[in-house]
C-alpha cells in the first residue's frame, strides 16, 4: 500500500519539476537577449512601415506587426532596421521609437524590449501550482 501512496505523491512532483524547467527555459531565453545585448548603444530611430504576419508561435492566428524603421548611428551614417519582436499593434509611420544597435555592426538593431515567452510560462506556471497543490493534498493525507 505504501507504494500507492507513492506514486500519489511522486506523480505530482514530476508536475512540479516540469513546471519549474519550462518557467526557467522561458526566462533564461530572455536574459539570454538582455545580456547579448548589454554593450549595444541606443538611437532614436523613424518609423518607415510595419512587417504584417500571422504566422509564428506568438500569433495564435492572429495579426501582428513588427516595426521597419531607420535610425542614425553614433558616427552620423543612417541605417534601416526590422524588429523581430512583434507585438498586436501597429507602429505610427513617422514616429520616433527607441531602438538599440550593435556599435560594431549598426545593421544589427531591435527594439529594446525584455521579452518572456507567455504561453510556456504560463503552462509551467500551472503546472508548478498543480504539483505543489497535489504533493500538499496528498502528503497531508494519513491512509
Amino acid at each position: 500500500m505504501d507504494s500507492i501512496k507513492l506514486i500519489f505523491v511522486v506523480l505530482p512532483g514530476l508536475f512540479l519539476v516540469l513546471g519549474l524547467i519550462l518557467a526557467a527555459l522561458s526566462l533564461a531565453a530572455s536574459l539570454r537577449r538582455k545580456r547579448s545585448m548589454a554593450g549595444w548603444s541606443e538611437a532614436a530611430a523613424t518609423v518607415t512601415g510595419n512587417l504584417h504576419g500571422k504566422d509564428g508561435p506568438g500569433s495564435n492566428g492572429r495579426d501582428r506587426f513588427a516595426p521597419s524603421y531607420e535610425f542614425d548611428d553614433a558616427g552620423g551614417k543612417r541605417w534601416l532596421g526590422q524588429s523581430d519582436s512583434y507585438s498586436q499593434d501597429q507602429a505610427v509611420i513617422g514616429q520616433s521609437i527607441a531602438v538599440r544597435y550593435n556599435p560594431a555592426n549598426p545593421a544589427e538593431s531591435t527594439l529594446p524590449v525584455f521579452f518572456v515567452a507567455r504561453g510556456r510560462l504560463a503552462t509551467g506556471l500551472i503546472l508548478v501550482l498543480f504539483g505543489a497543490g497535489a504533493i500538499t493534498m496528498f502528503g497531508s493525507l494519513s491512509w
